[in-house]
């Protein structure tokens, strides 16, 4: 069986369905993945992109925090800016995560079989290398193993940057998002982390306090953002206001 094309494609609509059909239907996860493998090696279940990318960089699975701090920005500028559209098509991150990034997702999110819970498998599969085309959310996207790293990149770069921790390195707010997992799903997996300001100014803070800003930390002051939210909209909110309401959390934080 040869191993699919490097290069980023999508899938048809109907191979993406015979991957979850796959996937109730196999009983270990080597039976999945060649299931996958047979189909997404199909040239007729592949769908070119507008555009091509030719073959990405490999990216890197080391150390247990900061795995993917360099990897984000990598994909990001290997797939370049979407639309919000193409950003969330299923089709695209669920072919990247079996094709164009393998040996990555299989490094960094392994499907494993053998323990207590015969079913962790099939979970981290549908959480981390599945997308269903009819339930594409946000939540899902800063979950799946690929399109997590595209999407905060997109929400966090900041190539015209004049103040804050990006003024030299334009991915500097992507590499403090991921300098834990915990920390991503803190200001991410909120309704409140989609405003730029929001997260902007919850990661100049965090780069502020350094190894103070633990993913305790920002998960009470995400905590008290989205209370706030509930009777104020944050994110009409300008740069200065959003600061010091971080500010405001951040004391609350510590006091918790």
């Amino acid at each position: 069986m040869h191993r699919p094309a490097l290069e980023a494609r999508a899938l048809t609509e109907s191979a993406l369905l015979d991957l979850f059909n796959a996937l109730e239907q196999a009983r270990t996860p080597e039976e999945f993945l060649g299931i996958a493998d047979a189909v997404i090696s199909n040239p007729k279940n592949q769908l070119p992109l507008p555009v091509s990318h030719g073959i990405p960089d490999s990216l890197s699975v080391t150390g247990t925090r900061a795995v993917d701090i360099n990897n984000a920005p990598c994909v990001h500028e290997y797939l370049g800016e979407m639309d919000r559209a193409n950003a969330s098509d299923a089709r695209l991150w669920t072919y990247l995560a079996f094709g164009t990034y393998r040996e990555y997702m299989e490094r960094r999110w392994p499907l494993l079989s053998g323990n207590s819970d015969s079913d962790s498998w099939r979970r981290r599969a549908r959480d981390r290398w599945l997308l269903h085309s009819g339930s594409v959310t946000r939540g899902r996207l800063v979950r799946h193993g690929i399109a997590r790293l595209w999407w905060v990149s997109h929400l966090t770069y900041k190539p015209s940057a004049t103040e804050g921790i990006a003024m030299e390195d334009p991915y500097a707010y992507t590499r403090e998002v991921f300098k834990s997992e915990d920390r991503l799903n803190a200001i991410f997996d909120r309704e409140v982390g989609a405003f730029p300001t929001v997260a902007t100014a919850v990661l100049d803070h965090a780069a502020a306090k350094g190894d103070a800003a633990t993913d305790k930390y920002l998960q009470r002051i995400m905590q008290y953002l989205t209370l706030i939210n509930g009777y104020r909209d944050v994110g009409m909110l300008d740069t200065f206001a959003m600061n010091d309401l971080v500010e405001i959390a951040g004391n609350r934080a510590k006091a918790a």
